[in-house]
């Protein structure tokens, strides 16, 4: 069957393995931890496999290589330090205390979900590999895109992680980017995928690129990002949190009501 042969096919089997190997650590280690990872990993195994085996120009090919595989590598290394397997992130607490009939099962459903994303998300990097030669503005416009969204990522998350190595776990990080949104990592994060568009841009894949930044904002906004995030922040820091989301922009960096 020819369609075995194609790349998303391929890229496709290869998530499925690696979230059924981070299934299997799961049960061993009762940490689902290990879903993150392989979800990362996923996406740049995708674009690796795109890069071996879809003929594209060189800057095609060097423009992906940045974005999603070095991009992705950064917050690979971010995951595995600090991956913790005595401590399981406490989303998937709340779910492994969620479904206490059918737990394992429940979380290989989950994990193949995953793994699903993982190839959707991919996509965006296999339509810039068949799109033709890109031009020397879309470089350097998704160039500039993507490395102000890497700086502002990586400045978050070392913000972040200081502060929580200084401070106690009740206090809430207002410091740095997080004085001007609540959650600047996720914003860079989204912010990175504009790139796709950018270089697609008069591509017939460009609707379709516009519709997975889309999908991304969704998620973070409305699913797995910022809702879960404040829910358990409210939890560990109560009216310090509250009064923070009063002052502070939930999203996009911006002027804010602190004193």
């Amino acid at each position: 069957m020819p369609w075995l042969d194609h790349p998303i096919v391929w890229a496709a089997g290869a998530c499925v393995l690696l979230q059924l190997l981070a299934w299997l650590r799961q049960r061993q280690t009762s940490n689902a931890d290990s879903v993150d990872i392989a979800w990362t990993l996923g996406i740049i195994v995708c674009a690796v496999i795109y890069l071996f085996t879809v003929p594209s120009p060189d800057w095609n090919m060097i423009l992906v290589f940045v974005f999603p595989v070095i991009w992705y590598s950064r917050l690979l290394l971010h995951l595995i330090d600090r991956y913790d397997v005595a401590h399981e992130d406490s989303r998937y607490q709340h779910l492994r205390a969620h479904w206490s009939q059918g737990t394992q099962a429940k979380f290989l459903a989950f994990f193949m979900f995953q793994a699903g994303l993982s190839v959707l998300f991919s996509l965006t990097a296999y339509w810039v590999l068949v799109a033709a030669e890109l031009n020397a503005v879309k470089v350097v416009t998704a160039a500039v895109i993507g490395l102000l969204a890497l700086l502002g990522v990586t400045v978050a998350d070392k913000q972040l992680l200081r502060f929580k190595r200084n401070h106690d776990s009740s206090e809430v990080c207002n410091v740095g980017l997080w004085r001007y949104s609540r959650h600047p990592n996720y914003f860079f994060e989204w912010l990175h995928w504009f790139v796709y568009p950018i270089l697609l841009w008069g591509n017939p894949y460009f609707e379709w690129s516009l519709l997975v930044v889309a999908i991304m904002l969704l998620f973070l906004l409305k699913l797995t990002g910022i809702p879960y995030s404040e829910q358990r922040a409210l939890e560990k820091r109560g009216d310090a949190y509250r009064s923070y989301m009063k002052q502070t922009s939930p999203f996009i960096p911006w002027r804010t009501n602190h004193d």
